[in-house]
């Protein structure tokens, strides 16, 4: 009889433990991260090596499951989901609909004008990094990383005579994102802008609507690989997207976890820093050895002087978006007189 109630107390201190090892094991957060670019690109490695430092460095206290290629919605979808919490993280771009001073964070022509510059303004320790910390937690998300996309450019059939040359009209129409800064901007360059949506750009240009498309890096310009022929190097903007949560949920994370989700953000974000330029670099050869296109990259002083046209026809019309506040502090802390 002792040696049966023994057997029963050993097994129900087994079972006991047992299901503490299996409650230890479930993770205390369990996290969607979406973001649109396609499987097995940089940024689809970012966030899953992103997810793979944040479950180790928890102890598995917070699992997160990335979505590539856009399966939980395209990137304004995502952010409006992010700030409800219907969608837990994305590695995404803010979405100016919401709040123009966004602007910021998605399109603002010439705040810099080449990659080094970028690094500064829009890395951890830059002016407009903090400032766009801000503007996410106004739509309750906690915004932890820039993701480096790039310097923007223009792809064309054939680049204008006088592309570098500041307030000449080249009489081409070049798809716009369908903001008004953008429109602004390519005006600004000597195109007729015209703004259309991104699904709708490939058409547009193989059908005579538009000669060209603007909205990114050469990594896009790729995507129009069979209906244009030149890519400008403009640098009109840098891209960046951003590794963010909601902020309700962040806030129910403990403060070591939170810094453990930081400091991975931080990681895949500097790693991305330092493969940005080669990724465009990388794009661009691409477009010359497999589709022969001409590629224009433009000098230092060009893009200054550019910058400078722009910056003075279109940082004015901007304050109209952002407010006189905002405004105010971009040009003092960019150095950037009125």
């Amino acid at each position: 009889m002792m040696k049966r109630l023994t057997a029963c107390l050993l097994a129900l201190v087994l079972l006991a433990t047992l299901a503490g090892v299996v409650s230890a094991a479930e993770p205390q957060f369990k996290m969607r991260l979406a973001q649109v670019h396609p499987v097995d690109s940089d940024y689809d490695h970012r966030a899953l090596s992103f997810a793979k430092k944040v479950f180790e460095g928890t102890d598995g206290r917070i699992q997160i499951d990335v979505f590539s290629g856009g399966v939980l919605g395209d990137w304004t979808e995502i952010f409006e989901m992010v700030s409800r919490g219907t969608i837990e993280m994305s590695m995404g771009q803010a979405n100016a609909n919401f709040d123009p001073q966004l602007n910021l964070a998605y399109y603002f022509p010439y705040i810099v004008t080449n990659s080094d510059e970028a690094k500064k303004v829009y890395g951890p320790d830059g002016w407009a990094y903090k400032i766009i910390q801000d503007l996410w937690a106004k739509h309750n998300i906690k915004a932890l990383a820039v993701m480096p996309l790039g310097m923007s450019g223009v792809s064309l059939n054939k680049a204008p005579e006088k592309y570098a040359e500041p307030g000449a009209k080249h009489g081409l129409k070049v798809r716009v994102m369908p903001i008004k800064p953008c429109e602004w901007t390519y005006e600004s360059l000597g195109y007729i802008a015209t703004p259309i949506p991104y699904a709708e750009a490939y058409s547009a240009i193989q059908t005579g609507i538009a000669d060209g498309q603007m909205g990114g890096p050469p990594f896009q310009a790729w995507q129009f690989k069979d209906v244009n022929k030149t890519w400008i190097q403009y640098n009109d903007y840098f891209e960046s997207w951003w590794f963010n949560v909601n902020m309700d949920l962040w806030n129910k994370i403990s403060p070591e976890d939170q810094e453990v989700m930081l400091n991975a953000a931080v990681e895949e974000s500097m790693i991305q820093w330092e493969r940005a330029d080669a990724v465009d670099q990388e794009y661009r050869q691409k477009l010359v050895d497999e589709y022969g296109w001409e590629i224009v990259i433009l000098s230092q002083e060009q893009l200054d002087a550019i910058a400078g046209h722009v910056r003075k026809e279109v940082w004015p019309k901007m304050e109209e978006i952002v407010g006189k506040e905002l405004m105010d502090r971009i040009y003092e802390e960019s150095g950037i007189s009125r």
